[in-house]
């Protein structure tokens, strides 16, 4: 991790620079959905050249952003990592709750109190604290974050016509607070606007559920009874479309707990709740006796605030939900590095509770920065998918025959689009040591983190079915993949509960370790035809469609084996 350096008045290392800075767009919404029967609006159509610098942000101007604490114990924490997840280590699936890594791996009490104190002194008030002593929510005017933090705060004008806020250069952490913080998140405000896509087929839950092998559980009532499922949410959704849709597919009624994070949603634009829809429904058709749990929060706008990560840090801290999913996303070369480091650390607690966070891997194929500015044509992909703590949800497109069967799939490539199943290399993190089986080590690999870890259905001309906006319409991309995977990992939970196994934990290495073995019946579709823009698909694992689709019950039947070893 790369955090800031450490003095007042003088000061330590600098963020990137201007010039990274005027590039800088899309923090959230990367891995947005692709939608048909909705117009777009006029700003919406095409992609984007950059924001425009409109001048200093209003020194009155109250801002949320969120204070990265160190980790002390990162050492201990890496090991106690790498042993959780290996069979032949003694702390494998040795989970601990949020309390209990604050208290192992995070600063001490008496510094983070002497942090607070000093911080109350300057005028930064202290909006919210985690248990596991990952970070601080953190409000104050633009005035005391430029003098506390020396930084420069902007306006910016971007995607949509949207004002947000962003700094020139990085922030600097003051003396007096560097034992407790290592980095200042949240500064940045951008936000991007998706496009939309026409699609002309959707899978309807029945569809969806005989394509990938969902039916032989559910005629065991595996329907996720007793699991719940999180899903993060930066816009509201609409009860009365969960409502038609449930009535429109057959389905049991089901109303989401709203858990509201820094305040809670605000957005109630069509096309973000649209999003918001997407993710519940989609989710509850393909696991509809599991709770939903719906953690949302406002955007990371003009508000600021690294808000992914206040959600996921919350969601551990309540620890009712070992399923995540989250569809939002931004350009990992382009994400503030306080920004990734906060993250980091959320995800860090997220898996030594032993939860799963399924992310969206993103729409615009290999050059994920592309979809923030159209005249970026280098390699990239999506942050948080990229963390070697989340599982990255890639795209597919789906092929089905007239009575609903599975007919194939091939990587998700629309090149006249700049659309595809975002997948690559990261920039920041080394491959884990997991992340080894048939086809991972080949000719693009350098030794960085690879994604996607898995795939399912994206392309929106096969699209899913959604009830939004009053109506039926289609929608497809990652967003749509991401919580599709969440929800079947929620069946499998209850199948393996059922027969007496031990909770999931962090699934991936499991996913990879069932993949690389020889089975009787495929837990994955295989995906050897397309590609992302670039990558292409290939027998194993590939960086279009990572492991591949699940054929759910046979992944249940192996993941049971896997744990009663």
């Amino acid at each position: 991790m790369r955090g800031s350096a450490t003095r007042r008045p003088t000061r330590g290392v600098r963020g990137r620079s201007i010039a990274w800075q005027l590039a800088l767009v899309g923090v959230l919404g990367v891995a947005g959905a692709w939608w048909f029967a909705r117009p777009q609006a006029p700003e919406a159509q095409g992609h984007h050249a950059g924001p425009v610098l409109l001048g200093a942000t209003d020194p009155r101007t109250t801002i949320d952003f969120t204070l990265v604490l160190r980790l002390p114990g990162q050492a201990h924490l890496t090991r106690f990592l790498n042993e959780v997840t290996d069979p032949a280590a003694p702390n494998y699936r040795h989970f601990i709750g949020a309390a209990a890594f604050g208290e192992r791996f995070g600063v001490s009490r008496s510094v983070l109190n002497q942090a607070t104190a000093q911080l109350a002194r300057d005028g930064v008030q202290i909006t919210a604290t985690y248990p596991q002593r990952t970070a601080l929510d953190a409000r104050a005017t633009a005035r005391t974050i430029d003098r506390v933090f020396d930084v420069r705060l902007m306006d910016w004008r971007g995607a949509g016509r949207r004002v947000f806020h962003a700094p020139l250069g990085g922030a600097t952490v003051p003396e007096d607070l560097a034992r407790a913080v290592s980095a200042v998140a949240g500064l940045d405000g951008s936000v991007f606007v998706t496009d939309d896509s026409a699609a002309i087929q959707g899978l309807t839950p029945a569809s969806a559920r005989s394509v990938y092998e969902i039916n032989p559980l559910l005629t065991q009532n595996v329907t996720g009874h007793g699991e719940s499922i999180a899903v993060v949410e930066f816009a509201k959704f609409d009860q009365s479309d969960l409502d038609a849709f449930d009535q429109q597919f057959n389905l049991p009624d089901v109303t989401p707990r709203g858990l509201a994070v820094n305040g809670g949603a605000s957005d109630d634009d069509p096309s973000s709740v649209a999003e918001a829809n997407l993710d519940l429904e989609v989710a509850h058709e393909i696991a509809p006796g599991a709770e939903l749990l719906d953690y949302n929060a406002p955007q990371a706008t003009s508000s600021g605030a690294d808000t992914f990560g206040a959600v996921l840090d919350q969601i551990t801290a309540d620890g009712q939900a070992p399923v995540v999913s989250d569809s939002w996303g931004s350009c990992e070369a382009d994400t503030p590095r306080a920004d990734i480091q906060r993250d980091e650390q959320a995800l860090e607690a997220a898996a030594a509770r032993g939860m799963s966070v399924f992310v969206a891997a993103g729409d615009t194929g290999a050059y994920t920065c592309q979809q923030a500015t159209d005249t970026n044509h280098r390699l990239s992909v999506s942050w948080p998918s990229s963390s070697p703590f989340a599982v990255s949800v890639g795209g597919t497109s789906l092929s089905i025959t007239t009575t609903g069967a599975y007919d194939g799939e091939t990587a998700w490539d629309d090149t006249l689009e700049q659309a595809g199943g975002g997948g690559g290399l990261s920039v920041d993190y080394n491959r884990p040591a997991w992340q080894v089986g048939p086809g991972v080590a080949n000719r693009f690999s350098t030794g960085m983190r690879q994604l996607p870890d898995v795939a399912a259905a994206a392309d929106p001309w096969s699209g899913w079915d959604v009830y939004t906006g009053g109506a039926v319409t289609v929608a497809g991309g990652t967003s749509a993949a991401t919580p599709f995977w969440a929800a079947s990992m929620s069946l499998i939970a209850e199948y393996a509960r059922d027969h007496g196994a031990r909770p999931l934990g962090f699934v991936d290495p499991m996913l990879y370790a069932i993949a690389a073995r020889r089975q009787r019946a495929a837990a994955f579709h295989d995906i050897t035809i397309g590609a992302n823009r670039y990558y292409p698909a290939s027998p194993g694992w590939d960086f279009a469609s990572g492991l591949g689709s699940p054929e759910v019950a046979n992944l249940a039947r192996d993941v049971l084996a896997y744990l009663k070893r």
